[in-house]
């Protein structure tokens, strides 16, 4: 990894490696062919690494994960052992035909029970915010389609995003 690093830059291999997916790069990639693809999923992985401290026993995170395949997937969730996490759904996306392009991971929010409601809050509110309802009354923790820039800041800034669910609420509501 480090040779690939010498000879391009992070943001260039992300450029390249979401325009390969977007244009259909299969799993297994190949490091002759797809490198940038390989290089990006682990250097978001090393930088998520780096922001964590040692894992808790207690507690718990919020959590944003952006993929893409033929198009942007974005994960939204909260566990107490990130690594593990993020490992199993790396593994999961690759073998849909995504890789890890982005992550963002919240500081510990306390308790696993207070992160998993926190998680939830801000899943109904962005099911609002992004899709103007809860598909089938469910709450899914994937977004498809949606850029992963915007659900990080929504995610970052919970006061924010009810705003916005109850502002598009009102802007649909029959008068």
């Amino acid at each position: 990894m480090a040779k690939w690093l010498e000879e391009t830059s992070p943001e260039s291999a992300r450029l390249k490696a979401i325009a390969d997916l977007e244009a259909g790069a299969v799993p297994p990639w190949s490091p002759g062919e797809h490198r940038d693809i390989l290089l990006t999923s682990h250097l978001v992985r090393e930088r998520l690494r780096r922001e964590l401290p040692e894992p808790e026993k207690e507690g718990g995170r919020v959590y944003v994960l952006g993929f893409q395949g033929l198009r942007p997937v974005v994960k939204v969730g909260s566990t107490g052992n990130p690594e593990r996490q993020f490992e199993k759904y790396e593994i999961q996306a690759r073998n849909l035909g995504y890789a890890l392009v982005d992550g963002w991971v919240f500081v510990p929010v306390g308790t696993r029970n207070e992160a998993f409601r926190q998680e939830s809050s801000i899943l109904t509110h962005l099911h609002f915010v992004l899709n103007g309802h809860l598909i089938g009354g469910r709450i899914f923790e994937w977004f498809h389609g949606h850029d992963f820039e915007r659900i990080k800041e929504l995610v970052q800034h919970p006061d924010v995003l009810v705003q916005q669910r109850f502002s598009r609420a009102r802007a649909v509501r029959p008068a």
